[in-house]
């Protein structure tokens, strides 16, 4: 085997091992039976979600209101859900991702977590042709070629003014879990005053 064989060898070797999003998450197809979405309490008052979207086609509805998940025919039977979670992708309860819902969502470049107590009067948007999350500002994340991961844009805070008028910051935290499996998205948020003026 000559020298420049053994090479491409390698290089196919090496190729082969690196994890790549594009190729998906192996599933059997069926949604877990346990709990998509986990919220921990925080110290500051913050809750921490954990969402298990690792469905390649199921979405996960989840009600910033009262921290939790909710079934598909509940999250249609009530309008109650705020956010959903589908792989990378999400989605609000307003415009594109659903014309009768009126969640809308601010999104901040460059504000501290901590300094941010008030909700915004002003920059609220719905889901278009793209959605928030994941199309202004460049999206939630970025994709990093050398290790084929995505990466929270640490830079961007979310405010959401969820279905019931309240609202919350929120920052998107990660796309993998503690043992690096992708589609368990992590995200912080917490309940802020409302603004004088109500967008």
């Amino acid at each position: 085997m000559t020298v420049r064989h053994t090479l491409l060898l390698l290089g196919l070797c090496m190729t082969g091992c690196a994890p790549d999003l594009r190729d998906d998450y192996p599933f059997d197809g069926e949604v877990s039976n346990g709990p998509l979405v986990q919220v921990t309490p925080g110290e500051d008052g913050s809750q921490q979600a954990l969402v298990d979207a690792t469905h390649k086609s199921a979405q996960v509805y989840f009600d910033i209101d009262e921290g939790r998940e909710l079934k598909a025919d509940e999250a249609f039977a009530t309008n109650a859900w705020d956010l959903s979670f589908q792989r990378y992708e999400v989605t609000m309860n307003g415009g594109g991702g659903n014309p009768t819902g009126a969640v809308q969502v601010a999104v901040l470049r460059d504000t501290a977590w901590e300094s941010l107590t008030t909700a915004p009067s002003e920059g609220y948007r719905q889901d278009g042709s793209e959605t928030v999350f994941n199309g202004v500002e460049g999206g939630w994340y970025f994709y990093d070629l050398t290790k084929h991961r995505l990466v929270p844009r640490n830079e961007l805070l979310y405010v959401v003014r969820s279905s019931e008028g309240r609202f919350f910051k929120l920052k998107m935290l990660s796309y993998y879990d503690d043992a690096g499996t992708p589609a368990r998205l992590s995200f912080r948020y917490q309940l802020l005053q409302e603004p004088d003026t109500l967008p």
